[in-house]
């Protein structure tokens, strides 16, 4: 079963455009031991760009897991979760999702692991009633640690959305965290994080205390060129005709953002399987676009709210959409500072060419402001 201009989930590996060299980067560094740090705003594809490492890495035999930090509340919760997602690797998938110590015996439980992960000696700790949280996520590193030397392949964790390691515990945390990843020989990280601003500060700043324990990879965009090929060629595939015209306006509408690009071409697929005909044309184009826009108005409704908390925002993003330098505006520079870093926080805008100068990450998202104004 093949999927149609794939949305709001990552994609495979037939839908990953112009990220070979990339791709082979990242498993080249964690085959070898190097921790490595990309951070990218929602929805441009890094997750599908990490799901495919990992993959590839798991071809090549290593265990691979994965935890996301995003919807963790608490520290019980991201060690559980964390020796969880490490122990799956011997054991296979558990049927219940963990969220605390409790809930990670329940889950071992109900699964044969006396003679799968018995020697790894988690029993003291899985015993205990209660056990201090950071002594279960070193737990938790400790036996990432022991499978990848078992295994004779380095094991590889993806932390997604790294930057709220700071909401569940501080320096602190951090601290402990440093610790313990310093010491691993038989595991390599991979860091993810949405807030790209906040990432770089984490693994880039002298004073914080994961300064340059992974390698800072940019995710490369995708050029014009590369997504004619591709959308090209996928036309072709679903038997349509794709006008140069709609070609174009696709790409620059949606600016090159792998979201848009997806949402308008499977709405440009939509239309012209429902009307029956073979090829898709600047008027449809155009209808595949308000079809688009009417989908993503909730949406942006809702991230427009958000804008709204930001003091002077709507007015900066505003000059942003316009093409006016955001200095210019008639406000207190810490003003403006202060908007736009908010508007980077929330993945609004990302930093474009050159001093002082923004581009929004979703330009389908200035289209709809504009609409609205």
């Amino acid at each position: 079963m093949n999927d149609i201009f794939p949305v709001g989930r990552p994609v495979g590996a037939d839908d990953l455009v112009s990220r070979e060299g990339f791709i082979n980067q990242c498993v080249l560094r964690l085959h070898d031991g190097q921790c490595v740090m990309v951070a990218s705003p929602r929805r441009t594809g890094k997750s599908s760009v990490a799901g495919e490492v990992l993959r590839r890495l798991t071809a090549y035999g290593h265990p691979t897991a994965t935890v996301d930090l995003f919807y963790v509340t608490q520290l019980e919760e991201l060690a559980a979760k964390l020796l969880a997602a490490v122990i799956e690797t011997r054991t296979g998938p558990f049927r219940r999702a963990v969220h605390s110590l409790a809930g990670l015996r329940e889950a071992l439980s109900r699964v044969q692991w006396g003679a799968k992960i018995g020697d790894l000696e988690l029993a003291a700790t899985l015993d205990r009633r209660q056990a201090d949280p950071l002594d279960l996520l070193e737990t938790a590193i400790d036996t990432a640690e022991v499978i990848g030397e078992k295994s004779g392949q380095r094991l590889i964790l993806l932390l997604d959305e790294f930057q709220e390691i700071d909401r569940l515990g501080g320096s602190l945390l951090a601290k402990r965290l440093r610790a313990l990843f310093q010491r691993q020989s038989h595991t390599a990280f991979l860091f993810l994080g949405s807030q790209s601003s906040m990432m770089h500060t984490i693994f880039a700043d002298r004073r914080q205390a994961f300064y340059r324990l992974a390698t800072l990879l940019p995710l490369p965009a995708v050029s014009d060129d590369e997504w004619t090929h591709y959308l090209d060629a996928r036309f072709q595939s679903l038997n349509l005709e794709i006008t140069p015209t709609a070609l174009g306006l696709l790409i620059e509408k949606s600016g090159g953002h792998p979201y848009g690009m997806m949402s308008l071409a499977y709405n440009c697929y939509l239309l012209a399987k429902t009307q029956h005909v073979g090829i898709v044309d600047a008027e449809r184009f155009a209808r595949a676009y308000d079809l688009t826009m009417e989908s993503l108005t909730p949406v942006y409704d809702a991230l427009w709210s958000e804008i709204h908390t930001i003091r002077h925002g709507d007015a900066v993003l505003k000059s942003i959409i316009d093409g006016t330098p955001p200095y210019q505006l008639p406000l207190n520079k810490a003003t403006i500072s202060r908007a736009l870093k908010g508007l980077m926080d929330a993945s609004v805008i990302t930093k474009g060419p050159g001093r002082g100068h923004y581009r929004l990450v979703e330009p389908l998202f200035g289209d709809w402001v504009s609409r609205q104004r």
